[in-house]
């Protein structure tokens, strides 16, 4: 957290840091604002709200700093890309995590808060939902791009999208959309080294979201729930490796991971130790499963689909009569040990990453706005990323472009 900074603890060298992150802002004022932003995250004890933030880094006002948050219309985009790049530069990202977070909210005029189900929190909340993808780095997700979801009901609700000061352009989408915009703006427009994307699909459809990445060439571990379809990689059940076959007769031989692991009698398991989120040792069984998985052509229903070659990584814990997890990859040339701890995190890597950054202020936002509710969530990252830079919360592991090359060769 930010009062446990064990380097820089006055901030001496956070001018020199704000000069370069910031310099994509167009006015003085506006570069000079964003530093006694980040200096406030980074010193105010307890809730970092902008009168709070004011009083912790004198020199500002409380309404200049209302003002470049929630009015002012820098680009938040610009800033993300360079801690981006300046994090890829010191830690090699094992991996990308996009998860879901959610922001409790009072009211019904703040950007996009609607009443919605949260998987994560297992009930219905007042609330807005975020994406967050996060650089995982020696078992630590660090948030580095952000994006709030639109709800079907802002969609025409001229009202609250003026209040709100949401962009013509922000329109309700499919939910998985707003992952792929997020990476594809990281791989394109940021040049983001490429590593394994983790996501937790257990609550939300897959398959459209698995054709957006098979399209890209991603690599990808996806924890997946027991009822989701797959067809066995098995002569009986399929006919060559990538055969283009009519999408509902694919499905009718297709059947659940539960199924397949159930009926599994030639596939060896093997133990493993872990770790999990409190830092106790388990052990559990796995089985790595050859599958097909259906991936949509992205064309109206009924129309032609791709089987691809993956697997399926299946945790069976010893003595237990069912198993406890299952996760669809793509990823070759990483071993059994190495998947595994590739699929434990991604359940946990989600609410350690929610973990990390409230103790920046992320959940702290007061405001209403669209742009403000980016702009803060920017400010959160640099007072995170300028600590972790400077020594907190990781180590500092050298960066090995051919074990990262191990972990994103394709199955073919």
């Amino acid at each position: 957290m930010a009062q446990e900074r064990i380097v820089d603890p006055d901030c001496a060298g956070l001018p020199d840091f704000c000069s370069e992150a910031f310099a994509s802002l167009g006015r003085a004022d506006q570069r000079n604002a964003a530093e006694t932003y980040v200096r406030g995250l980074l010193n105010c004890d307890g809730r970092k709200t902008i009168p709070r933030l004011a009083v912790a880094s004198p020199g500002r006002s409380e309404q200049s700093l209302q003002q470049f948050i929630n009015q002012s219309p820098w680009e938040h985009g610009p800033v993300r890309k360079w801690l981006a790049e300046r994090l890829v530069r010191e830690y090699r990202p094992e991996a990308w995590v996009v998860g879901e977070l959610a922001f409790p909210k009072h009211g019904r005029y703040s950007a996009a808060v609607e009443r919605q189900y949260v998987h994560s929190h297992g009930r219905v909340r007042n609330c807005q939902l975020a994406i967050m993808v996060g650089m995982q780095v020696d078992g630590v997700t660090v948030p580095v791009n952000w994006s709030l979801t639109i709800p079907e009901q802002w969609g025409q609700d001229d009202e609250r999208r003026s209040r709100a000061k949401v962009p013509e352009c922000e329109l309700p989408r499919p939910y998985w959309q707003y992952h792929v915009e997020l990476l594809d703006d990281m791989a394109l427009d940021w040049g983001v080294p490429e590593a394994p994307i983790l996501l937790d699909a257990r609550h939300r459809p897959l398959e459209w979201y698995l054709a957006a990445l098979e399209m890209r060439a991603q690599t990808y571990l996806a924890q997946v729930s027991p009822n989701e379809l797959v067809q066995p990689a098995d002569a009986n059940w399929s006919r060559g490796s990538g055969r283009i076959v009519n999408g509902q007769g694919a499905r009718a031989r297709a059947r659940t991971v539960a199924d397949i692991a159930a009926g599994v009698g030639n596939v060896t398991p093997e133990t493993l130790y872990w770790r999990d989120a409190a830092g106790h040792t388990l052990r559990s069984q796995f089985l790595v499963i050859p599958v097909q998985v259906l991936v949509s052509s992205g064309r109206p229903a009924g129309s032609k689909a791709l089987l691809a070659n993956r697997l399926l990584i299946v945790e069976w814990p010893l003595g237990k009569p069912s198993p406890r997890g299952y996760w669809l990859t793509n990823i070759r040339g990483a071993s059994l040990r190495e998947l595994v701890k590739l699929a434990k995190q991604v359940a946990q890597a989600t609410p350690q990453a929610a973990e990390l950054a409230s103790g920046y202020g992320l959940f702290d936002y007061e405001g209403r706005t669209f742009n403000g509710w980016h702009h803060h969530a920017t400010m959160v990252s640099a007072a995170l990323d300028y600590d972790i830079l400077n020594g907190a919360h990781l180590g500092r592991p050298e960066f090995d472009p051919g074990q990262a090359q191990e972990l994103t060769e394709l199955a073919r």
